[in-house]
C-alpha cells in the first residue's frame, strides 16, 4: 500500500515518534531496576562486612549511571568505613558535571575536602558553589561550619560577611554570625546578631531562645537582647520578644513585650498571639501573664460563648496567681452567660459560691447558699456546699451558725460535719451516729478513718471517749498532728485498756496531715509500752512501711518486720509483713 506524498511522510514520522516514545520509558525503567538491584547487592555486602566487594558493586553502578545519588552516598559510606573516603571525590565530580546544582552532593564533596585537609580545593569548590546562585545565603550557611573546622574562626567570619554582602541583606546569616561570636566568647556581638536575626524574621524566636539558654548568663543575656529590641516598634518583633522572654522564664519582660505587641496586632493575629502566649505562660507557671492574656482575649470576644471560654480559663489562671477578686468577677460572668435554671448555670453558681467561701464573711456565704438552694432546690452540689459554708462558720468560732447551715440537709459531707459539731458540743453518741451515716458517700480513705474512729468511740471508757472526741474534732479542723500528740500525752490517767488503742489512733491522726516523724514516734512508744496489745501488730507494720520509704530507715524497718513475724506469727497482718520484708531484702 502506498501513502500519497506528504501525508505518507507524516505517517512515517508519527510511527517513528510513537516507537521512540514507547522505547524510552522502557529503557529508563530497566535502568532503574538495575540500579535498585545493584544498590540491594551492595547493601547486603556491606551488612556482611564485605566492604571491598560493596565498593566494587557501587563503582559499577556509578559507571553506568554517574547521576545515581543513592549509589554515590552509599559509596561515600563504605569508603569512609575503610578509611578511604577521599576516593569518592572523582565520583562526586562526575555527578556534579551532570547536576551542578545538587547541593547535597556538593556539600558532601566539601566535607570530604575538609576532612582530608585539602584547604585550597575546599576554598575553590566553595567559590564555585557561591557562583551558582550569588543571592542565595544557603551555600554560605552550609560552608561556614566546614570553614570553621578547616580554616579557623577569622576565615569563617570573613566568609559570612562576604555572604551577607553578596545577598544584599544586612540581617542575612545573623544566626550563624551570632553563633560564631558566642563560641569566641564575644557575648555582646552574639546578642547583636541574634537580635538582628529576630528583628528580620520574628519566626526565629524559638531558634534564638535555644541559643540564649546555652549562655552562662542566660537570663541577663536575654534581658540585654530584649532591650535591643525595645525600640523596634513592629508588633511582630515584640511578639517574638515576648515568646523569647517566656521561654527563658522572664515573666515581667514577657508581659511588657506582649503588651506592646498586642496593642498593634490586627484582630486575627492578636487572638492567635494571645492564645499561644497564655498557654505558654501556663506551662511555664507564669500565672499573672496567663491571666492577663485570657483577660485580654475575653475583652475582645466576639460572642457570649467565646467570652465564657476565656473567662473559664481566666478563673483558673487568676486563682493560680492568687488574684481571687479577678477570678470571682470572671466566674460571675460565666454564671450570667448560662440560661436561668440550666444545669450549666447551677454548676457555675456552685463554683462561684466555693470561690466566695475563700473571702466572704460567714453571713454573706449563708445568704448566697440559701439563694442557691432557692434557685436549685434539688441540686447535687447542696451537700458539699453546705459542708463548706459550715466549716467557714466554725473557723469564725460560730458553732451554732455552723449547725444551722446544715439543718435539713442529709448527705455524706453534711453528716460528717454534723458529726464533728455534735462531738464538739459533747453529744458524742449522736455525733458518732452522724459519722457512721456519712460513710457510704465518702472516699475509701476517708471512710476507713471514720469507721476506725467511730468503732473506737464505742469501745473506750467514758474518760477515753472524752479525750478521743476532743482530739478527733481538733484533727478534723486541720490540726491533726498536734491533735495526735496531745491525745498521746497523759494516757496514764486513763484505764490501761484505753492506752494502746488511743496511741494507735494518735498515730493515725499524725498520719493525716503528714506528721511522719510524730507518727513514727507514737508507734515506737506503742511497741515499747504495749507490745502484747492487739494494736501492736498493725503499729509495727505501719512503722516499718513508713521507715522503708527512706533509705536511712530500711535497716530499722527490716528489724521491726522480723520481730513482728517472729513474735506474732498468727497476727492478721503477718502476710503483708512478709511481703514487705521480701521487698526490702530484694532492694538491698
Amino acid at each position: 500500500m502506498r501513502w500519497p506524498g506528504a501525508f505518507g511522510r507524516w505517517i512515517l514520522v508519527a510511527l517513528a515518534v510513537g516507537t521512540v516514545s514507547a522505547v524510552v520509558p522502557a529503557v529508563a525503567e530497566a535502568q532503574r531496576a538495575e540500579e535498585s538491584r545493584l544498590l540491594r547487592q551492595a547493601a547486603a555486602q556491606e551488612s556482611r562486612g564485605e566492604l571491598v566487594e560493596a565498593t566494587a558493586t557501587l563503582r559499577t553502578l556509578l559507571e553506568r549511571n554517574p547521576a545515581s545519588s543513592g549509589g554515590l552516598f552509599a559509596l561515600e559510606r563504605v569508603l569512609r568505613a575503610q578509611g578511604q573516603v577521599a576516593e569518592v571525590l572523582p565520583a562526586t565530580d562526575a555527578f556534579l558535571g551532570r547536576s551542578p546544582d545538587a547541593s547535597g552532593v556538593r556539600y558532601m564533596k566539601l566535607r570530604v575536602l575538609a576532612e582530608v585537609d585539602s584547604t585550597d580545593a575546599l576554598e575553590e569548590e566553595a567559590l564555585a558553589w557561591f557562583a551558582l546562585d550569588p543571592d542565595d545565603p544557603t551555600p554560605y550557611r552550609e560552608v561556614a561550619g566546614l570553614y570553621e573546622r578547616a580554616l579557623g574562626v577569622e576565615a569563617t567570619m570573613e566568609l559570612l560577611r562576604r555572604g551577607r554582602e553578596a545577598v544584599g541583606d544586612p540581617a542575612s546569616l545573623s544566626l550563624e554570625m551570632g553563633d560564631l561570636h558566642a563560641r569566641q566568647g564575644a557575648r555582646d556581638g552574639a546578642l547583636e546578631e541574634w537580635s538582628r536575626a529576630l528583628a528580620a524574621d520574628p519566626g526565629r524566636s524559638g531558634a534564638v531562645a535555644d541559643r540564649l539558654e546555652e549562655l552562662p548568663d542566660a537570663e541577663e543575656a536575654t534581658r540585654d537582647l530584649l532591650a535591643m529590641l525595645e525600640d523596634r516598634d513592629h508588633p511582630d518583633v515584640q511578639r517574638a520578644a515576648a515568646l523569647v522572654a517566656v521561654t527563658l522564664g522572664l515573666e515581667e519582660e514577657g508581659t511588657q513585650a506582649a503588651r506592646r505587641a498586642a496593642d498593634r496586632l490586627d484582630e486575627r493575629q492578636r487572638v492567635a498571639f494571645l492564645s499561644d502566649l497564655a498557654r505558654r505562660a501556663e506551662n511555664a507557671s507564669m500565672d499573672d501573664l496567663a491571666a492577663w492574656s485570657w483577660e485580654e482575649l475575653g475583652a475582645d470576644a466576639r460572642s457570649p460563648g467565646e467570652r465564657r471560654q476565656f473567662d473559664q480559663r481566666l478563673v483558673e489562671a487568676s486563682l493560680a496567681s492568687g488574684d481571687t477578686a479577678t477570678a470571682l468577677e470572671a466566674q460571675e460572668r460565666v454564671v450570667g452567660s448560662f440560661s436561668p435554671g440550666s444545669a450549666d448555670r447551677r454548676q457555675a453558681t456552685a463554683r462561684l459560691l466555693r470561690l466566695e467561701a475563700t473571702r466572704a464573711s460567714p453571713e454573706r456565704l449563708r445568704e448566697l447558699f440559701h439563694a442557691f438552694r432557692r434557685a436549685f432546690p434539688d441540686a447535687p452540689e447542696t451537700d458539699e456546699l453546705a459542708a463548706e459554708v459550715s466549716v467557714r462558720f466554725l473557723e469564725a468560732g460560730d458553732v451554732a451558725g455552723a449547725a444551722q447551715v446544715l439543718e435539713g440537709i442529709d448527705g455524706p459531707r453534711s453528716n460528717l460535719e454534723r458529726g464533728y459539731i455534735l462531738m464538739a458540743r459533747g453529744e458524742v453518741p449522736l455525733g458518732r451516729q452522724a459519722l457512721l451515716m456519712a460513710v457510704d458517700g465518702l472516699t475509701p480513705v476517708e471512710a476507713t478513718r471514720v469507721i476506725q474512729l467511730a468503732g473506737l468511740l464505742g469501745r473506750v471508757s467514758p474518760a477515753g471517749v472524752q479525750r478521743l472526741s476532743s482530739a478527733a474534732v481538733q484533727a478534723h479542723r486541720r490540726d491533726a498532728t498536734r491533735a495526735g500528740m496531745e491525745l498521746a500525752r497523759g494516757l496514764e490517767d486513763l484505764p490501761s485498756e484505753d492506752r494502746a488503742p488511743l496511741l494507735a489512733q494518735a498515730a493515725r491522726f499524725a498520719d493525716q496531715d503528714g506528721g511522719v516523724e510524730e507518727a513514727r514516734e507514737l508507734r515506737r512508744q506503742l511497741l515499747a509500752d504495749h507490745s502484747e496489745s492487739l494494736q501492736a501488730a498493725e503499729a509495727a507494720l505501719e512503722l516499718a512501711r513508713s521507715l522503708a520509704r527512706d533509705s536511712a530507715g530500711r535497716a530499722e524497718a527490716r528489724a521491726v518486720l522480723e520481730e513482728l513475724i517472729t513474735t506474732r506469727p498468727e497476727a492478721a497482718v503477718v502476710p503483708a509483713a512478709r511481703r514487705e520484708l521480701e521487698r526490702l531484702r530484694g532492694s538491698g
